[in-house]
């Protein structure tokens, strides 16, 4: 009884429940220096989580050293940044989701860049039918847009034209043609004479 209750009770995050980190694009890290970076946390990597999600932030693991740092609320839904130094190295990145399971984010070598992981295509599912940004939105597809009509009218263009042909073979065309004619008037000639 008491395993039921605990089952029906649990929170989304056990119950399949999850989130996606994505992060917006960051310049070159330098060692020991202050970097921001922003990042989106989207519940089944598509929308913003409708309720209290907790601390979000981004962890960086380099063997047993793990550096965390948390991120506060940007104003966009779902939209967060994070103000991070970390010394040289190289650190395997995770976006902290709050409720949610951390989401591995790929590899960032200091000096130098983040190596962002492909996101599991199966991770990107739900709702995509309510887009709550404006101007500013994570790297998504936005459904609304995508929804627009066909045009009135579609215009097909002409074909590229092919390679042009190289000068000698052109040259090699007219002598050709210029010694056809010339011979067909030699034959001619004679004819008309007599």
């Amino acid at each position: 009884m008491l395993c039921a209750f605990l089952l029906i009770s649990a929170p989304t995050a056990v119950a399949g429940g999850w989130a996606v980190t994505y992060v917006d694009p960051v310049p070159s890290i330098q060692p020991d220096t202050t970097h921001t970076a922003g990042y989106w946390v989207l519940q089944h990597g598509t929308h913003p989580f409708s309720g209290d999600l907790g601390k979000t932030g981004l962890r960086f693991q380099s063997g047993t050293d793990s550096h965390e740092f948390p991120g506060v609320a940007l104003g966009e839904p779902a939209h967060y940044a994070v103000t991070f130094s970390l010394p040289a190295g190289t650190y395997e990145v995770f976006g902290v989701q709050g409720m949610f399971r951390e989401h591995p984010l790929g590899t960032l070598t200091v000096p130098g860049t983040l190596l962002v992981k492909p996101v599991d295509p199966q991770m990107v599912q739900g709702t995509g039918n309510v887009w709550p940004w404006k101007t500013i939105a994570p790297p998504l597809k936005n459904p609304a847009v995508s929804a627009s009509p066909a045009p009135a009218a579609v215009t097909v263009p002409d074909p590229p034209p092919g390679k042009p042909l190289p000068v000698w073979l052109v040259g090699l065309v007219v002598a050709g043609a210029a010694g056809v004619f010339l011979l067909l008037r030699k034959r001619l000639r004679p004819a008309a004479r007599r």
